[in-house]
């Protein structure tokens, strides 16, 4: 059996662990600029607060309602994300780590599988003090529809078991079919047009159909939903093909100087993150947009890719090539509203420079990394942005607009939560 353990309404959770006096409380999170409402606790869901509904459309009704109002603290969801993991990690034998909330684990040889389950509840729920469900299932796929319905139907308390075909059917009667993993929109309405409304009814269909239909990927799902795994728990994380650093701005930008301490801030951003992952790379892409939200302001819409000669992590190789691209692509008039940085066709990282012919190694190689690493232990011990390139300028107008962001209570020393003992 494979389970799925998915923590609840993860980002207002962890916001909630270090202010209990919001438990019953509605919280909304916001994006990035404080832009639109990306994660919300159910009192905010029953509201009938959409996801991704813009903020300044919503304020007034979640002013009425008292809502707990948070900008996005990633730093903080993504160091409570690797605790949660890292607990599960050592209560179970195999598992996957699907998003920053979700896990798959192998459930194999668990003799009483329902009081397991309520003990890794317990155990998380006792240790982080996050609040999780667990559907569990023959497949992936059947796990997922359990998780669902562990969420949704109070009356399995947070764990579900599709054990038998009653069990299996039963949930999927009721399941309206672009709620099963896997199925879009698109193929939703395609499938509702032959008459497939529920996860009963795509059990029942024919492989060999879907498959003409919706190619291998339509037959694999079928089977899973009749309890032949498709999809096993990869306890081995596949390596990343491409990580990238984009933001929207809290204010256009036209100037140029000003847009490219943007891109360099990504560039430095995105080279923490390549060595964190221990990969580097010899391709960047570089993007800049005007807000396609706004059709009354002039569009525009541009990127393009710089080739290094060598695999490169460190930052100052980054921000010039970055800077380069910039170059091409940037057009005056314009008002931008988002920038980004991608790096892909990853390598692992082992400072192993090969060039071309045409290529020579820069002078400054030896330096750059001891540089590189000296700047990472300073803003590792003092917080990120303690030292900086000077190409990334001072904090600017376009950097992140967080009225209401929290305390890195995990994640910075200087912000701890405080106990009292009376």
């Amino acid at each position: 059996m494979i389970g799925l353990l998915d923590a609840n309404n993860f980002f207002a959770s962890c916001e909630r662990v270090f202010r209990p006096d919001l438990i019953t409380h509605p919280v909304a999170i916001l994006s990035n600029n404080d832009g639109c409402i990306i994660a919300r606790s159910n009192e905010v869901k029953a509201i009938g607060i959409p996801m991704g509904a813009p903020y300044y459309k919503v304020k007034k009704i979640l002013d009425a309602h008292k809502v707990a109002v948070f900008s996005s603290n990633f730093s903080l969801y993504g160091d409570m994300s690797c605790r949660m993991m890292n607990l599960l990690h050592a209560l179970v034998p195999r598992m996957e780590v699907y998003s920053v909330d979700e896990a798959f684990i192998d459930l194999s040889g668990i003799s009483n599988i329902e009081a397991f389950s309520h003990h890794i509840r317990h155990q998380i729920g006792k240790a982080l003090g996050i609040p999780t469900s667990l559907g569990i299932g023959k497949t992936k796929t059947l796990a997922k529809v359990a998780n669902y319905w562990a969420k949704k139907d109070t009356a399995y308390q947070s764990v579900c078991l599709l054990k038998e075909e009653i069990d299996v059917n039963t949930a999927l009667n009721k399941l309206k079919i672009g709620e099963i993993w896997g199925i879009g929109r698109r193929i939703s309405t395609r499938l509702e047009e032959f008459n497939i409304h529920t996860g009963l009814q795509l059990k029942n269909v024919d492989p060999r159909w879907m498959r003409r239909h919706f190619t291998v990927v339509g037959e694999r799902l079928i089977h899973e939903l009749n309890g032949v795994s498709c999809l096993e728990v990869e306890d081995i994380q596949e390596a990343k093909k491409s990580i990238q650093v984009t933001r929207s701005f809290a204010k256009p930008i036209t100037d140029f100087e000003e847009l490219r301490s943007v891109v360099a801030t990504y560039a430095t951003r995105l080279s923490q993150k390549l060595r964190t992952n221990g990969l580097s790379t010899q391709n960047i892409l570089v993007e800049i947009r005007t807000n396609i939200y706004r059709p009354q302001n002039s569009q525009y819409r541009n990127s393009t890719t710089i080739s290094l000669p060598f695999l490169v992590d460190d930052e100052l190789q980054l921000i010039k090539a970055a800077t380069k691209a910039l170059e091409c692509i940037f057009k005056a008039g314009f008002s931008y509203h988002k920038a980004g940085v991608m790096a892909f066709d990853l390598r692992p990282n082992d400072h192993q420079v090969q060039l071309d012919l045409f290529s020579t190694l820069p002078l400054d190689n030896p330096k750059t990394i001891k540089l590189t690493a000296a700047m990472d232990q300073v803003n590792q011990r003092f917080g990120r942005g303690t030292i900086l390139s000077a190409a990334c300028g001072k904090r600017l107008r376009w950097q992140d607009q967080k009225q209401h962001v929290s305390p890195g209570y995990t994640t910075n020393w200087q912000e701890l939560p405080k106990v009292f003992a009376r």
